[in-house]
């Protein structure tokens, strides 16, 4: 484990750079890249298998704290399933109702993200990217309170309320 937070240390991005290029395709295969969201503050909010369980509790917060000031990015890092499971895997996030699809949640086979701005293991991860694609906050942990009120102080610095 820490063999590879030492290695991902190495390509960290540092808070007040660009956080740079990240193109991820969805459950659905749409692909998204985060320059497509320049110009808006972003939230982007990783998980893996235990740590998805706190992303909504970031989420949904983020969002009534900031209403419709704030774009919200779920990814799912999946990095530790193996490539012959990667269909069985994907075919979990595809809603089985075509009248209520899951949102997107992007999937990041390879780690983009946690190489990207690093990645602590059954934790939610979230980062804060500006208007002007700068990295400014992140952070790990459940959503509790104390996360978000840290959370919530960048927030209130980067959007109008």
């Amino acid at each position: 484990m820490l063999a590879r937070w030492l290695y991902f240390a190495a390509f960290l991005v540092n808070i007040g750079e660009p956080a740079g290029p990240i193109a991820l395709a969805d459950q659905y295969d749409h692909s998204w890249q985060l320059s497509d969201l320049h110009g808006s503050v972003v939230l982007l909010i990783a998980g893996d298998r235990d740590g998805n369980k706190f992303n909504n509790a970031w989420g949904h917060a983020a969002r009534a704290h900031c209403k419709d000031q704030l774009k919200i990015v779920y990814i799912a890092n999946l990095t530790s399933v193996p490539g012959f499971m990667h269909g069985f895997v994907k075919g979990k996030f595809v809603s089985k109702d075509p009248a209520h699809p899951n949102g997107p949640i992007l999937l990041d086979w390879k780690g983009v993200v946690a190489q990207r701005f690093g990645f602590h293991d059954n934790l939610s991860n979230v980062y804060v990217i500006d208007r002007d694609g700068v990295l400014r906050y992140t952070s790990s942990g459940k959503g509790t309170d104390t996360d978000l009120e840290a959370l919530f102080h960048v927030l209130d610095g980067l959007v109008s309320r």
